[in-house]
């Protein structure tokens, strides 16, 4: 009894925000169990790098052609060798300027055409997925195991997404389960609408769920969303448009100013310097070159960001605007070397 009251005594003393282990008192505060807690969010986060650098190394075309970002750990290696080769011969002259311009090209081309590529497959995929879903449940509503009924299906047409389906048709003709089957489909293809769908039947499926309402269920969810996602890229196409637009007014402007302020401005230099009379100081030297390539920095820089912001305007991604930054910066590339 007097072990008990001296136990309850001194709970009774323990601060609010302590938290009894075990019976050897040993006692740690709320902080203390966070401070934990992220310490093995940030082991996990450090595991999950490495296994990632593990698997680019063991397979780079794999990695690269799910993840197109990875490409430039390959492109920016030779965009520099191009950089230096090409530099030592035109060394820090107005040509260096095309040099470094075509060293980013080399750098973010192939990410941002791989992505591009990626892009398009997933969206074909995505297209397909819930008539897929949707044709599974019928047909295992009439009889067919899933097995049975993914086989069948696979003999249909679906786009790029009949090749995944004769892949999982595959797996489970070899003994795999139809949700193992299923999570590696997610896997391979990795799209939030993929993992979000894969999850649900898979969670529904071991919870004992009626599997066709399940499947109908996903394939209703998936092409709601797809349709969310056309509704959006349709109402921000007017902001890529905005950008290219404003991107032709900024050259427009670019081109006035060459034609007209720079000759002018070039020959009230040159009259100034052949006063005299300190209206040479005043003046200053003028040098149309210089403002011409200021000018023409000043371009590629804009048709660069804003090929950017058109990416995450009107696709929700930044690596998705490379291709339109690569195509305003040979706009700007072109206005310069031939009209201006």
């Amino acid at each position: 009894m007097e072990n008990r009251d001296t136990i309850d005594k001194k709970e009774e003393q323990l601060p609010e925000d302590t938290i009894t282990i075990d019976e050897n008192e040993e006692v740690f505060t709320e902080d203390d169990l966070i401070i934990e807690k992220d310490k093995v969010l940030l082991q996990m986060e450090a595991a999950k790098k490495w296994i990632e650098i593990r698997r680019f190394i063991k397979s780079p075309q794999q990695q690269i052609r799910k993840e197109p970002a990875y490409a430039i750990l390959i492109s920016i290696p030779i965009a520099l060798i191009f950089l230096v080769l090409a530099g030592l011969k035109t060394g820090f002259t107005p040509a260096f300027d095309n040099v470094l311009l075509f060293t980013i090209f080399i750098a973010i081309v192939p990410p941002g055409f791989l992505h591009h590529l990626r892009r398009r497959r997933v969206k074909r995929i995505e297209q397909y997925f819930p008539n897929f879903l949707r044709d599974v449940a019928e047909m295992n509503r009439s009889g067919m195991t899933l097995t049975k009924s993914v086989g069948t299906v696979s003999k249909g047409e679906y786009g790029d997404l009949t090749i995944e389906i004769a892949k999982i048709n595959a797996m489970l003709s070899w003994g795999i389960s139809f949700e193992d089957a299923l999570d590696k489909f997610a896997d391979r293809v990795a799209t939030p609408l993929i993992y979000r769908s894969v999850s649900l039947i898979n969670q529904a499926s071991r919870a004992g769920g009626n599997v066709p309402d399940v499947l109908e269920v996903a394939a209703k969810d998936a092409y709601v969303l797809k349709m969310m996602e056309k509704d959006r890229a349709s109402e921000m196409i007017i902001y890529v448009v905005i950008s290219y637009m404003s991107f032709g007014v900024f050259l427009f402007v670019i081109g006035i100013l060459s034609y007209s302020f720079i000759p002018v401005m070039s020959e009230a230099s040159i009259s100034a310097n052949a006063v005299g009379g300190g209206a040479e100081q005043f003046m200053g030297v003028f040098d149309p070159d210089m403002f011409r390539r200021l000018f023409f920095h000043a371009s590629l820089i804009m048709g660069f960001s804003s090929g950017l912001v058109a990416g995450q305007m009107g696709e929700g991604e930044v690596m998705a605007g490379l291709k339109h930054s690569v195509i305003l910066s040979m706009v700007a590339w072109i206005t310069f070397a031939f009209f201006i």
